[in-house]
């Protein structure tokens, strides 16, 4: 793997999680989809995802403000 480009306004890429609304969906684990939001927003979640890597290349830089 090499980078070809980097740092480019462009590439900016933001992720968000949304847990799925009970009323549309009767069926999902609101307890599960709200734990799961909120570890990803956690220091813990946010380490999880800065320490994500391949060769050894990391691929996502957290930025969730910590609560």
């Amino acid at each position: 793997y090499q980078i070809r480009v980097e740092g480019d306004e462009d590439l900016f890429n933001q992720y968000g999680v949304i847990p799925v609304n009970p009323d549309m969906c009767p069926s999902v684990n609101v307890e599960a989809a709200q734990a799961f939001a909120d570890w990803l927003v956690s220091a813990e979640g946010q380490n999880a995802i800065a320490g994500y890597k391949v060769a050894d290349q990391q691929l996502f830089f957290p930025n969730a403000p910590i609560k």
